[in-house]
């Protein structure tokens, strides 16, 4: 079995504890996947396998923005709907690219850019993905199952880290070490656009979890979720101030 990394046996078990907690890519080395589960007479027997941290996330700017598909993005000031091709996946950053924003990518957003990082965990999404070659140019992350159907296609979220794909591409940007992230068309909603307590949850663990990193949230008229405007390091702002700081 062989996923997107160097396989490594005999090492010793780490980072498999899904549990929240402030963690980092600069500290991260690789961890132990379960490939099978097997009984045999009455034990349990696992295979397991060492996968190394293939990413080495050279960013300068610190920013980042995670791009979900909610009401906010479509709902702006800026001629209607934010275009993600012209404003993200073209941003130059000034000189150098020292500005220049980080996008993971979710919810679909991969057909109109190309992002950075994506993160999809339905195994039918993923065979589009794969079928339109997007993985070849992006950074598609996924759980171990989908990696293991997969060899040499996806890559591994770190730590198993679990939550819908929106949270989890909001907890890679802050392993990656950006201290500013900006959530576009995240909005704790369902597709139907009916509120998802359970995704409201989930992102406010890693909000309270980096509270050294700044969140974002940009919409020109829905507001975020009570949960998470109660924290310190969230604020809201319109997506003029958004472009305007951002130089998009």
């Amino acid at each position: 079995m062989q996923l997107k990394k160097r396989i490594k046996r005999g090492q010793k078990l780490k980072g498999c504890n899904t549990l929240m907690s402030e963690r980092y890519r600069t500290d991260y080395d690789g961890e132990f996947v379960i490939t099978s589960n097997t009984i045999k007479n009455g034990q349990k027997h696992q295979e397991r396998e060492w996968i190394d941290n293939p990413i080495e996330n050279q960013h300068i700017s610190g920013r980042a923005v995670v791009i979900g598909n909610g009401a906010s993005r479509r709902n702006t000031k800026l001629h209607g709907e934010f275009n993600l091709k012209n404003n993200i996946e073209k941003h130059a950053g000034w000189h150098l690219g020292r500005k220049r924003l980080q996008s993971y990518g979710t919810e679909g957003c991969w057909r109109e850019m190309q992002c950075d990082f994506y993160i999809e965990y339905d195994p039918e999404k993923l065979a589009e993905i794969r079928e339109q070659k997007y993985s070849e140019k992006v950074t598609v992350y996924s759980n171990a199952r989908n990696c293991i159907a997969n060899p040499g296609e996806f890559y591994l979220v770190p730590y198993g880290q679990r939550g819908n794909s929106v949270a989890v591409a909001a907890w890679l940007a802050c392993f990656d070490g950006h201290k500013e992230v900006y959530l576009v068309g995240v909005d704790g909603t369902n597709e139907d656009e009916n509120i998802n307590q359970k995704k409201i949850n989930e992102l406010n663990e890693i909000i309270t979890t980096y509270p050294s990193v700044n969140f974002i949230y940009v919409s020109d008229g829905k507001l975020a979720p009570d949960d998470w405007r109660q924290n310190r390091n969230f604020v809201h702002w319109k997506y003029g101030q958004f472009v305007s700081h951002c130089d998009i």
